[in-house]
């Protein structure tokens, strides 16, 4: 849900002229409830990571090694792969969604 949120502030951006280098805030992509954490992301940076259906950008901290593993570690966020049963959801989803 989260990304799809996500992927509306980016096209919001765009529309208003942003470009690739112009940052972003967009919702911690972690699914923890409650989660209402942000980060700042250039949209190539957001693009980049969501090119693999499995990827997500969470805050640090909000990474779940039982999950997913770390691709990426920046001072602002983390990207995240998703692995075994939450790759096969993730991957899914998306496809469900039309986001990637």
């Amino acid at each position: 849900m989260y990304r799809s949120v996500n992927r509306e502030i980016e096209y919001a951006a765009q529309q208003l002229g942003d470009d690739a280098d112009d940052e972003i805030e967009i919702i911690c992509e972690c699914g923890r409830p409650g989660c209402d954490a942000t980060l700042r992301i250039t949209i190539a940076e957001y693009d980049d990571v969501h090119r693999q259906r499995d990827r997500f950008t969470v805050v640090p901290g909000h990474e779940n090694d039982s999950l997913e593993g770390v691709v990426t570690r920046t001072d602002a966020y983390l990207v995240v792969d998703k692995y075994g049963a939450a790759e096969k959801v993730a991957e899914a989803e998306e496809r469900r969604e039309g986001t990637g």
